[in-house]
């Protein structure tokens, strides 16, 4: 992507990567890279994984469709959207229509592409997508990977604000996704 804000300095050299380590989300890899600028260079290691989709799901009534579930990496229940991993070749309004139905039972045809955001980029390589679907109806066919626990909670749009003031919804990428909606909101579109 290039754009007026990002002329100041220069993308860097790279030598080709080497994989450090598996595993089933994501590959631990390095690589060497210089400065065009400056003498500066160093071996830099990321995570190397697949593009994320997030879900904003409205009902007719302007209500969220929003699940509870326990994270591992905090060791606590989050409130969050909808979401999950492309699958090889699925594009982010395939996937994410994929995993409404799957973790909430709900579904629509009305599906738009908010925008994406780099979850980390000094650490991944991935993208977050943000798609709207809207208005969404339940369709009670839920398909939990055998490893997910969810409840599914229907939230006021115009509680969400709070919720995240209060740091009750505080999930980076879900906070993302409303400023991404509130965007698109705000354009008229």
């Amino acid at each position: 992507m290039t754009d007026d804000y990002l002329r100041l300095v220069q993308p860097w050299d790279a030598d080709e990567d080497g994989t450090l380590a598996e595993t089933p989300i994501f590959h631990l890899k390095a690589r060497r890279a210089r400065s065009r600028q400056s003498a500066k260079a160093g071996r830099y290691v990321y995570l190397d994984t697949v593009d994320w989709v997030n879900v904003v799901a409205l009902t007719a009534d302007d209500e969220v469709v929003m699940i509870e579930q326990y994270r591992h990496g905090l060791g606590e229940v989050t409130l969050e959207i909808p979401g999950g991993m492309l699958d090889p070749g699925e594009d982010p309004a395939q996937a994410g229509a994929r995993e409404l139905e799957e973790e909430t039972g709900f579904r629509g045809d009305a599906i738009t592409s908010l925008g994406f955001v780099s979850p980390n980029p000094a650490i991944q390589n991935n993208r977050c997508h943000t798609i709207l679907v809207s208005p969404v109806a339940a369709t009670g066919r839920v398909a939990l990977d055998e490893s997910e626990e969810i409840a599914v909670r229907l939230v006021p749009l115009a509680a969400v604000d709070d919720l995240i003031r209060r740091g009750v919804i505080h999930h980076a990428m879900v906070v993302a996704a409303f400023h991404h909606l509130a965007i698109h909101r705000r354009s008229g579109a």
